[in-house]
């Protein structure tokens, strides 16, 4: 995930959270029962995997362009 987010790290704000480890989400994502993808802190992708990440990392940049 790192290697993906590093192209566009100017773009897109990447984070995932793992349940049972991490708690700051939950207000904000309610929760998690599995590790979970979330970008630009609004798309939570649950089904992750490296060729999911790296779709949805590009699929965000190309929104955040057309926006422009």
């Amino acid at each position: 995930m790192e290697d993906a987010a590093a192209k566009y790290k100017d773009k897109v704000d990447v984070k995932i959270y793992y349940a049972g480890k991490n708690m700051d989400y939950i207000k904000k994502y309610g929760v998690i029962f599995r590790g979970t993808l979330i970008i630009n802190e609004k798309k939570k992708i649950q089904r992750i995997s490296k060729d999911i990440i790296e779709k949805e990392i590009e699929l965000a940049v190309k929104e955040l362009e057309n926006r422009r």
